[in-house]
């Protein structure tokens, strides 16, 4: 085993860079090294605490995945600071504030935007099932492709928990804004990607080019803004806010995404939340049996897996949490067939996604209540069932 840390975590940079997108691995992992491995932990260097405190807190679990997968082991993840700390700069509010419409229209023909480059070709309307648990949303998506920056869409946030299609659906605004020439620029970013465009144009001292990147576009779609709200943001949230103004105010069109209501998400600027209420809200509540049914027969359709009326109506009463599951629930299926030749029955099915399918759940009673209640403030059961 090399036992040169600095060596390890080359080796494990080279595993990180195929997990994760290339401007994320070229700002966040590339400055680090490895330095000190220990029986139990193994300490990487970092150009300065605002590395430490975001790889901490958005890349760790990563990082613990490839050293487990190295070492076999669990090892803990330590962090030292570079002797010769790389300074951020702060950006004073007052002259982000005026980077406004004029320098977005500077130097036009510098502008380099290439919107289709980080979207996933399948995210389109054509493969995107709609069911009641959706349509609104999906009709509303619709709307903006056909008609970008009217206002009362503007901006249209679309929002609902994990997997259920905010991605596929800001995408597919994407796809279509572009092929229908609704559009004749376009920039689609994760929130994420926004605040690393921002955090290098700091460094580099190229914050009036950053502003012209963002706000000469007919439409910016930023999937996922409640990472805006995680550790200290206020300067990107700051940022954002300047750049939403100048869009609407030149009838530019904004789509949104986030996992909950903006009201809801803490840490979010209320102006931002204010703004956010503008345009229009559409929720993505969890699918239906019947529109788990049809996702899974798109699914299956696409992938070329055959399968059973049965099994998609077993699946569909197992998987009721998500999109993403359902699709995952079908590759593994596709998978397991292509591997050992064979149809898949429901038997199968149930064997392959015995992990993931919902196990029963026992029904709660009144004696139950009362035992946890009991137990929480440390009562008698007696007591809470006695007669007053």
């Amino acid at each position: 085993m090399i036992e040169d840390p600095e060596q390890i975590w080359s080796q494990c940079l080279d595993v990180i860079q195929k997990m994760v997108r290339g401007q994320t691995f070229d700002t966040w992992f590339k400055p680090t090294k490895g330095v000190l491995l220990s029986p139990d932990t193994f300490t990487i260097q970092v150009p300065n605490q605002f590395f430490e405190d975001w790889i901490e807190e958005h890349h760790l679990p990563i990082i613990k995945q490839v050293l487990s997968q190295k070492f076999g082991i669990d090892l803990s993840v330590a962090f030292s600071i570079a002797e010769h700390q790389q300074k951020i700069t702060p950006v004073p509010s007052d002259h982000l504030s005026t980077i406004g419409p004029n320098t977005a229209q500077s130097n036009q023909e510098d502008t380099n935007i290439e919107p289709l480059d980080n979207l996933y070709e399948g995210y389109t309307f054509d493969n995107f099932v709609v069911g009641t648990c959706n349509q609104y949303a999906h009709a509303a998506a619709l709307a903006v492709v056909e008609s970008p920056g009217k206002s009362t869409f503007n901006p249209l946030v679309i929002y609902g928990g994990v997997g259920l299609g905010k991605t596929h659906l800001a995408q597919a605004i994407a796809h279509g804004s572009t092929s229908q020439g609704t559009v004749d620029s376009l920039r689609y970013v994760s929130s994420e990607q926004f605040t690393i465009d921002f955090i290098n144009s700091i460094q580099d001292k190229k914050t009036k080019e950053f502003a012209q990147m963002y706000r000469h576009v007919d439409m910016l779609i930023v999937d996922d803004i409640q990472f805006f709200c995680r550790g200290h943001k206020d300067q990107t949230q700051e940022q954002f806010f300047h750049t939403f103004d100048v869009l609407r105010q030149n009838g530019k069109q904004i789509v949104l995404t986030c996992d909950q209501p903006p009201q809801e998400l803490t840490g979010l600027e209320e102006r931002l939340v204010s703004r956010f209420q503008w345009g229009l809200l559409a929720d993505l509540q969890t699918p239906d049996y019947e529109t788990r049914v049809a996702i899974l027969q798109q699914k299956a359709g696409n992938d070329g897996l055959e399968i059973t009326p049965e099994v998609t109506a077993f699946i569909a009463d197992q998987i009721t949490s998500n999109i993403r599951e359902l699709e995952g629930a079908v590759l593994r299926l596709l998978a397991y067939s292509s591997l050992y030749r064979c149809d898949i029955t429901t038997e199968v099915a149930k064997e392959v996604l015995n992990n993931t399918i919902n196990r029963p759940r026992r029904d709660i009673d009144i004696k139950d209540i009362q035992k946890m209640v009991a137990k929480q403030f440390g009562l008698s059961t007696d007591i809470l069932s006695a007669k007053t």
